[in-house]
């Protein structure tokens, strides 16, 4: 009798395994989704509270940047028809000055690739070495 009971817990016992298994491998599926979902949804609607620099549709956009040493930088930003020069610095950040639009013109208009600036992808092309 024990002989017959023995095969039936180990039987039992993978069942259980490959369900826990399962709902394991269900959860992470899940909590994927929904990073992604979330991740989406931020992208798409913003975060209340955060200024949204994408392409110009937010109320701030950086404009352009440059680092002065380890943890300073000059940014020129728009915040709505407004453009500010601050100095970042890893303790605060200061507003330099207000720019008018005609000092503000060439930074303002739209962004294109010029013709002699490679893109990113062709700087990689060209450092990468070629497989044979």
């Amino acid at each position: 009798m024990k002989e017959a009971a023995a095969p039936r817990l180990l039987s039992a016992g993978i069942g259980g395994n490959v369900l826990s298994l399962l709902g394991m491998l269900l959860t992470v599926i899940g909590v994927l989704v929904l990073a992604y979902w979330v991740t989406r949804l931020i992208g798409r609607h913003g975060m209340p509270g955060l200024a949204k620099a994408s392409g110009g549709r937010g109320r701030l956009e950086v404009l352009w940047q440059v680092s002065l040493g380890r943890s300073e930088r000059l940014v020129l930003v728009r915040v709505e028809r407004r453009c500010l020069l601050l100095g970042v610095t890893s303790g605060e950040i200061r507003v330099l000055t207000e720019l008018s639009e005609e000092e503000a013109g060439p930074w303002l208009q739209s962004p294109g690739a010029s013709a002699d600036t490679p893109s990113f992808l062709d700087i990689l092309r060209d450092n990468f070495p070629k497989k044979k």
